[in-house]
């Protein structure tokens, strides 16, 4: 059993999927894929086609669709060490489509503990990147960063009464040590800017002056 099939995991899971229901009201188009976790977080999306690896056996360095085809990429705690991973979805993705990473923040209580518990099991199992060092990297590979979001203080992700005054309270307070942070990104479009030439189309015949001439 996966640390996301725990009572801790679901409820983590629970609280994600609010988060992204209120993304997909302003996101929308023909195909979204999920890699990483095994429950998925985008069905209550508005787009037509939804991919995810029950339903495509795949490997995030190597995404099996054609580039320029998908509309919006989610990754929930995808170990992105490797940065081929971020070229795969740079790649699939169509001009101005998006990407959702939501990662565990280092800097919080659960981070601190993915630090010193040297686990092999995911989601444990690898370093975790900070708000601030995720984003460059994104930066890095072209990608426009759309929004950024914190959440999650609650120590154990409960919908506890209580948790709502948690989030107050970190929203205000200290956002920069919530359990999880969210990163919506564009793919950039680079396009090629005309130089114009320097003179105005017409050619200029070069002006020679004939001296006279006189008949022998």
């Amino acid at each position: 059993m996966s640390w996301f099939e725990t009572k801790r995991g679901s409820d983590l899971l629970l609280l994600e999927q609010k988060i992204l229901d209120q993304l997909f009201d302003h996101l929308f188009g023909y195909n979204i894929v999920q890699i990483g976790n095994h429950r998925s977080l985008i069905e209550n999306s508005r787009f037509k086609n939804k991919y995810t690896r029950k339903q495509i056996q795949f490997d995030a360095e190597q995404i099996p669709f054609e580039s320029d085809t998908i509309d919006c990429i989610v990754l929930p705690h995808q170990n992105t060490e490797d940065e081929r991973i971020l070229s795969e979805v740079y790649r699939t993705l169509m001009p101005h489509g998006h990407a959702i990473f939501i990662n565990f923040n280092p800097w919080s209580p659960i981070g601190l503990r993915t630090f010193f518990s040297m686990s092999s099991e995911e989601p444990w199992n690898h370093n975790l990147e900070s708000f601030t060092s995720f984003q460059n990297k994104l930066l890095k590979q072209d990608f426009e960063i759309v929004n950024g979001k914190f959440f999650g203080y609650h120590p154990r992700f409960k919908s506890a009464s209580n948790k709502s005054r948690w989030d107050k309270i970190g929203d205000r307070w200290f956002p920069l040590f919530a359990n999880i942070y969210l990163i919506v990104v564009r793919k950039k479009i680079f396009t090629m800017t005309p130089i114009k030439p320097s003179w105005n189309g017409k050619i200029q015949r070069n002006q020679v002056k004939v001296k006279e001439t006189y008949e022998l």
